[in-house]
């Protein structure tokens, strides 16, 4: 059982994340109910959890002062002594809990150090403390406590708590009963497709690519106002401050490869390119505008994925798979990649992807390509792997709406990368198999990032971005915009990469 509840409202889940991921890096065992798995009853599983949570945490906003899902999870977390409260903007708390010590984290961006924050976790730690051992409230309901004389005191009055756009209100009498039934039908309908709109939309149509040419979206960009690629990129002036941009190269006439022999261009798919028997093959994308990241009512989204902004893209290549054993052995037997060899776990080489390679690695393996290829190839920007991941979808997955375990690259161990799915640019293994390094430096928003496909380069890069998910991860890791991070020497075997290339 976690220790942690957190309620909020809905509409104020991006800072609810935040929270949320402050107190997991702290070490803390959080619930929040965006972890509610298939097939779950969201009423009951809500209602354990925060009655067995041993500090509740109440994100007070204009908002969810006037939630009385919110108002209630905050009684019981009071009459149960767990309740942590905080206040995420200026807001006028209900009249009951304005006396009790809140929180202010109005100004909070995240950052760990900043007193206010150290003074919740401080909270939320002695909450957690002071909880007698089991459970305050057992399966039967609550338990009874000892008063003075020794007799039993009354049990509180257990609250339901249901987090939904309904309420179901008692009424005296069958006139009020059936209008209640009615309200619940037609609200819960409603209520799913404005929560949700576009899983119901991905089931009413089908998603139409979008035709305007990277000119005409551009100029689109300017007549509003908007920063294009042809001005200078912002970033945040925290994180981007000597950014390096990734800079297309013209190909240069290819040196020979000591150990491989070349590949006749009649041999490649159309659109792709092979420089050498045991270089990657690679994919021409074409230039073109996207909505990056995720959109706030996605499924499973996290604070991090937005906000969503248009990317005007340059064309660039990109590799039809992740590197293989056989492709990254070559370069260990030309003298390149540092003549380091990782492991395959047992699970076998060949065409299954490179694991147990770090960012530095990966970027060793574009440099030795880069060397005997005379064309310049490097890990594919954040921008670039999501765009190329998408196929031209807005769709949380590159197929649609909803999981499909038969393209989605999930399993037990990774899989030999020809086996995959294909996206709609013949893209394989986009999502699942193993996590793919890419250039970017991680931080944690989109709201400044650069407009033009650029990667995001910071000094003293502490992690670097992972996509695509991995064999063993959850669905909503599997979603195009799900993201990850990891420090540039880590590795394991759920890690890999693919490259990029200039075109």
């Amino acid at each position: 059982m976690p220790d942690v509840f957190v309620s909020y409202n809905r509409e104020d889940l991006p800072i609810a994340q935040r929270v949320v991921d402050g107190l997991v890096h702290e070490g803390l065992n959080v619930w929040l109910d965006m972890e509610l798995k298939a097939g779950e009853n969201y009423d009951e599983i809500t209602e354990e959890r925060l009655r067995g949570a041993k500090a509740v945490v109440v994100l007070w906003s204009s908002r969810s002062v006037k939630s009385r899902w919110v108002r209630a999870e905050a009684t019981i977390g009071q009459r149960k002594s767990t309740l942590v409260p905080a206040m995420i903007e200026e807001c006028d708390r209900p009249v009951m809990f304005e006396l009790i010590q809140t929180t202010d984290l109005s100004k909070w961006e995240g950052d760990l150090a900043d007193p206010n924050w150290r003074k919740l976790v401080d909270v939320i730690r002695d909450r957690i403390a002071a909880a007698p051992p089991g459970p305050l409230f057992a399966e039967g309901g609550v338990k009874k406590q000892i008063g003075k004389g020794g007799k039993r005191k009354a049990p509180p009055k257990q609250v339901a708590i249901r987090k939904e756009h309904i309420e179901k209100k008692r009424a005296i009498g069958m006139g009020a009963v059936v209008m209640s039934l009615l309200v619940l039908v037609i609200v819960a309908a409603g209520g799913f497709y404005v929560w949700k709109p576009q899983q119901v939309n991905a089931l009413l149509a089908s998603f139409s690519s979008n035709a305007s040419s990277v000119a005409e979206d551009v100029a689109s960009l300017r007549s509003a106002g908007a920063e294009t690629p042809s001005l200078t990129a912002v970033a945040p002036a925290e994180a981007l401050d000597n950014a390096a941009p990734v800079v297309a190269v013209t190909p240069a006439a290819a040196s020979p490869v000591a150990d491989v022999s070349p590949v006749s261009p009649a041999a490649q798919p159309a659109n792709t390119f092979r420089e050498c028997a045991a270089c990657p093959l690679m994919l021409n994308v074409n230039g073109g505008t996207f909505m990056m990241g995720a959109p706030d009512d996605e499924l499973g989204r996290k604070a991090w994925e937005g906000p969503q902004r248009k990317v005007a893209m340059a064309p660039f290549a990109m590799g039809v798979s992740e590197v293989t054993y056989d492709e990254w052995d070559a370069c260990v037997a030309d003298g390149g990649c540092g003549k380091y060899t990782p492991k395959d776990a047992g699970t076998g080489r060949g065409k299954l992807p490179v694991t147990q390679v770090s960012w530095k690695d990966a970027t060793a393996y574009a440099a030795w390509l880069t060397k005997k290829t005379g064309r310049v190839y490097r890990l594919p920007t954040e921008a670039e792997w999501e765009y190329a991941g998408r196929g031209g979808a807005t769709t949380p997955f590159w197929w649609g709406a909803l999981n499909d375990v038969s393209k989605s690259g999930s399993g037990t161990a990774p899989q030999a990368v020809d086996t995959l799915a294909a996206n709609a640019l013949g893209l394989l293994g986009v999502t699942g198999n193993v996590r793919e390094w890419t250039q970017d430096c991680y931080v944690n928003t989109f709201a400044k990032a650069p407009l033009d496909g650029r990667s995001v380069e910071v000094a003293k890069c502490a992690q670097r971005v992972l996509r695509g998910g991995s064999f063993s991860d959850g669905v909503e890791a599997l979603r195009i915009a799900a993201r990850a991070r990891n420090a540039p020497d880590f590795r394991d075997r759920l890690t890999g990469f693919r490259v990029a290339a200039a075109p």
